[in-house]
């Protein structure tokens, strides 16, 4: 007889799967009504168990789309025939990463009568295509949008200077060690930043935990697990955490790098001030990262914005403090590398000795990893593809006559230079409406353009 599930949940990302919280929140709602509840299936644990918690008939089911369809194919009387509700979660997030072709395919494999709930935080064409495969006669509902920060939350800016980039990680290590101690999440670009930025906090005597895709699933969860029982003060991140993760109390979030886009700004400062609660964030904004601030400011609405100024004396003290720290820090990145070096190694010596013996199962896939990878080079190429086009259309496109000429050559000159010398505070600190509509619109905007011919024809009728 079949396995049939009840209710099927897909979520892409880990660590909600690991919210263990939510989850017995929700145990605790449900558990009069269904045998089993936490059942969560996903990539990097063993399958035999996920196998033997499936065999219970669980009515609930919380996986990843990779490991679910390995289960399907592979899994001995494992079906969703019988599947009553189907949720996706993070569906935005699941077609950046590629798996359209997987969510089809679990979608094809449900009862046709299924009830679909699906969650997008972005409303995109890819998301559109896959409500239209997946739902019949939607119900939309929006909820708000996702460029808006909480009301509550305290936004901070430290601007850095071209010739002091390398300054950043003084900056957040004087940050946390004198004014943010605990409850603090710190996002960064790479894992190489994370790993180092970790260990030098560790060395600063900070209770500090790392997150990034270098570590194992084991260690992740740990590290997670700790930061929400306060056993670690400060987690170092990449974007792995920037969507999905819910931790109680979390005070401030430090952006050691700021992020590309305005979505991807405001899901990392969303780890603070939730619920009503007040948070903190506090952002490092390079001269190559101006434009970001920019809309920042321009989609504030009514949160708080301040620029925070860091005491180059500070700055001097912990520049010395890490310098003094540099050989235990190449030590201590070695003896990691040999630890991961040695872990990969002992991996690899027990898959080939489980294939000498035979303890392979040979396990049917529904797509090789090769085109995957192709499918990923493809999104990326098509993004690149797109956006030239769009540049190649601005560069063609010819400037306006203007109605109205300058009186001369040199008031143009000296209305362009004053903007060029605007201030970092000026542009953060300066809300009205006029300075607000500057971002908003732009100077080859059609309203912008008209506002300033009837400026200009008063001028003349005076």
């Amino acid at each position: 007889m079949p396995l049939l599930c009840t209710f099927l949940i897909l979520l892409i990302s880990h660590w909600m799967l690991e919210n263990n919280d939510m989850i017995d929140n929700m145990k605790k709602s449900f558990e009069s009504e269904f045998f089993l509840l936490n059942v969560h299936i996903k990539g990097g644990l063993d399958l035999k168990t996920q196998e033997a918690a499936l065999r219970q008939r669980p009515d609930i089911v919380i996986a990843t789309p990779g490991r679910l369809i390995d289960h399907l194919h592979n899994a001995p009387n494992f079906s969703l025939a019988d599947v009553e509700i189907l949720v996706l979660d993070e569906a935005d997030r699941m077609l950046d990463e590629a798996f359209a072709d997987q969510m089809k395919e679990i979608i094809h494999l449900c009862a046709q009568n299924r009830q679909t709930l699906l969650f997008s935080a972005t409303m995109t064409d890819q998301v559109e295509e896959l409500a239209a495969v997946s739902l019949k006669n939607p119900v939309k509902l929006f909820i708000t949008g996702n460029t808006e920060t909480a009301l509550n939350l305290r936004q901070e800016f430290v601007r850095i200077r071209e010739s002091h980039e390398i300054d950043r990680e003084c900056i957040v290590a004087g940050l946390i060690t004198r004014n943010f101690p605990d409850h603090t999440i710190i996002f960064v670009k790479t894992k190489k930043t994370c790993r180092r930025l970790h260990v030098i906090l560790g060395l600063l005597g900070v209770k500090v935990g790392q997150l990034h895709s270098g570590l194992t699933q084991k260690q992740r969860v740990e590290a997670l697990f700790l930061f929400k029982k306060a056993e670690l003060d400060v987690l170092v991140s990449t974007d792995l955490a920037a969507r999905g993760l819910d931790v109680e109390g979390v005070k401030t979030v430090i952006n050691m790098d700021m992020p590309t886009t305005l979505k991807q700004y405001v899901h990392r400062v969303g780890r603070t001030a939730r619920a009503g609660r007040v948070g903190r964030s506090i952002s490092l904004v390079g001269e190559s990262e101006r434009k970001i601030l920019k809309e920042i400011v321009a989609s504030n609405k009514g949160g708080s914005l301040k620029q925070r100024l860091i005491s180059s004396n500070v700055i001097e003290a912990y520049k010395n403090r890490i310098k003094s720290l540099e050989e235990s820090i190449e030590r201590i990145r070695e003896e990691e590398e040999a630890e991961r070096a040695l872990r990969l190694a002992q991996e690899e010596l027990q898959r080939g000795k489980a294939k000498l013996e035979g303890n392979v199962e040979k396990r049917r896939w529904m797509n090789s990893q090769k085109p995957l990878i192709i499918n990923k080079k493809d999104l990326r190429a098509r993004r690149i593809a797109e956006f030239q086009v769009r540049a190649a259309k601005r560069a063609r496109k010819g400037k306006k006559l203007r109605v109205v000429r300058e009186k001369s050559d040199h008031s143009i000159n000296r209305k362009s230079n004053k903007r060029k010398s605007s201030t970092f505070t000026n542009e953060l600190t300066d809300v009205r409406k006029k300075a607000v509509k500057r971002f908003r619109y732009g100077p080859e905007d059609a309203d912008f353009k008209a506002a300033k011919m009837k400026k200009a024809a008063r001028k003349i009728a005076d």
